[in-house]
């Protein structure tokens, strides 16, 4: 065995001994057995559940000499200590067999505590412990009944008021807590002290009212062993000033009744702090953890959607070259035709000095145009930073223009039909509108390519409806499955598979529309084909 066995031993003994002297000192008729809360048993029960059966024999030492030291012989004192290091063994082997923890973290831990030391640890050392008292005729036959009662009180509140503290406080105190451990302490002992005596309050049940209001507060604010720490205090100091003679449990009738009366209120008020508190506190700390989870999700949700627009930008960024490509194709046609006329040019022996201009004028134009078409798709395509206002028909203007040469390439016909004022002032984002209107566009070309239809059209409908613009986009592609339209706008739900389709397109797309323009983006089935219908609001 070890030192710290050794000292552990020791150190439940001599606890046993000053907090059982306290209680005797404090008992009215400074008996063995008192009704008085005895504070050693909750030492004995909280020392067991910690540190195991061993301690026995702590209790055993403590209570032996507890018991000689007032008086009782070597015999009777031992049996006594037997008995109680008993009942510490069996508070174990119960602790164990409910499977319960020994922090009391839940509220099924506290009450299965309560249950063991009611229903099994009291009765247990009662009936044997005044069975020795009767043997060694400390007590008569007839008192035998009495004196159970009087032990079985006094030993229960003692195990229902220390043991829980102590081990809550052993769960959960850090070092850092110290200050805040001093200040309940201070304000529980101030507050009992003017209830009781300054300002004395005449009824229990307002006292109790007070109290019980005090306490379930710190639990749930703080924690339910702040609860009992306060509990624990009040009734201290309760019980001091009752013996006394202060207080609203003093009476004109046996001191004993007034330390029963004395017992119920605290025996009500660490049922409630101990199974109420630690419901609130249960709540408390599933509100913080639901709290945190969500927290936890939220982050995902947004470490997954900045993946997804980073995708999405790659996307885009694929997009935006292949439409380059195709606005290049015109420019780089021309400029092979100029240069192809100035080789001729050179060969036929006319390239002079007006030959030479033509030509620096005639590159240098399609130059800048392929030059601003780069200009325009970066600054189209770039990421903005706030919202701004903007005209709806320069970004559906801009948008066209990008995929025109595509649309005339693929033979694909652009319809308008506008029924209302082509000035709409909208706030948002044009340049994410522009590109999710590309998408739109862009998966109705390749649905009218890829089936093949004869007349490929695409048509715009736009209707201002109270404070709102309604724009639709159609084509004539036969529209949407029915089983696949429900999950169109889904991350990752593409149909376009076998095409590297992202699945993201659209998904951004509703993003954009509904969580950065404050609009609506709906689908549904025409009789011609898909029917894209964005809804946003209008500034004027």
């Amino acid at each position: 065995m070890d030192i710290s066995y050794f000292i552990k031993i020791f150190f439940v003994a001599v606890s046993y001994f000053l907090a059982g002297n306290f209680s005797l000192a404090i008992s009215p008729d400074n008996n063995i057995v008192t009704v008085v809360v005895f504070s050693a048993e909750g030492i004995a029960l909280a020392s067991a559940i910690l540190y195991g059966k061993r301690v026995w024999i702590g209790v055993l030492i403590g209570q032996f000499f507890l018991a000689y030291y007032h008086g009782m012989g070597w015999q009777p004192s031992l049996g006594i200590a037997i008995v109680n290091s008993a009942e510490a063994i069996l508070a174990v082997v119960l602790f164990n067999k409910f499977h319960l923890n020994k922090n009391l973290s839940t509220f099924w831990d506290v009450l299965g505590l309560i249950i063991i030391i009611v229903l099994f640890l009291q009765p247990f050392s009662a009936l044997l412990g005044n069975f020795v008292l009767v043997k060694f005729h400390i007590i008569e036959a007839k008192e035998y009944l009495n004196s159970s009662f009087f032990w079985f009180i006094g030993n229960m509140m003692g195990q229902l008021l220390i043991a829980p503290t102590i081990l809550l406080m052993y769960a959960n105190l850090k070092k850092n807590d110290i200050y805040k451990v001093i200040f309940v302490v201070l304000i529980s002992a101030v507050s009992s002290y003017l209830c009781l005596e300054v300002y004395p309050i005449s009824k229990p049940l307002i006292l109790l009212g007070i109290t019980v209001f005090f306490t379930l507060f710190l639990s749930y604010r703080l924690g339910v062993h702040y609860g009992v720490i306060a509990t624990v205090v009040i009734a201290f100091v309760s019980l001091y000033l009752t013996h006394k003679g202060i207080g609203v449990f003093v009476h004109e009738k046996n001191p004993i009744d007034n330390i029963i009366d004395l017992n119920s209120y605290f025996l009500f008020q660490i049922l409630l702090v101990l199974l109420f508190g630690t419901l609130l506190s249960d709540m408390r700390n599933q509100a913080d953890k639901l709290k945190n989870l969500v927290q936890r999700e939220i982050e995902k949700n947004r470490e997954q959607q900045f993946h997804m627009l980073q995708r999405n930008r790659l996307s885009l960024k694929g997009e935006m070259i292949s439409m380059i490509a195709h606005q290049w194709k015109q420019p780089l046609n021309n400029l092979s035709l100029i240069n192809q006329m100035l080789i001729f040019k050179y060969e036929d022996g006319e390239l002079d000095d007006k030959a030479i201009k033509e030509f620096e004028k005639d590159t240098t134009k399609q130059i800048r145009q392929m030059s601003q078409t780069i200009t325009d798709f970066t600054n189209f395509f770039s990421p903005e930073v706030s919202a701004r206002d903007f005209y709806l028909k320069d970004v559906i203007h801009k948008s066209l223009d990008f995929l025109r040469p595509i649309f005339v390439k693929e033979n694909i016909g652009i319809n308008f039909d506008i029924k209302c004022e082509t000035d709409i002032l909208l706030k948002g984002y044009p340049n994410e509108l522009g590109q999710m209107l590309i998408n739109i566009l862009n998966n109705a070309k390749d649905v009218l390519i890829e089936r093949e239809i004869e007349n490929k059209q695409i048509w715009f409908f736009a209707e201002k409806v109270k404070d709102e613009i309604h724009l639709s986009i159609e084509d004539n592609g036969g529209g949407i499955p029915f089983d696949v339209i429900g999950k169109i706008f889904d991350p990752y739900f593409s149909t376009k598979s076998k095409k590297n389709g992202t699945g993201l397109g659209l998904y951004m797309s509703k993003m954009i529309i509904e969580e950065h323009m404050k609009g609506q983006l709906l689908v549904s089935n025409s009789d011609r084909g898909a029917k894209f219908e964005i809804i946003l609001p209008i500034i004027r």
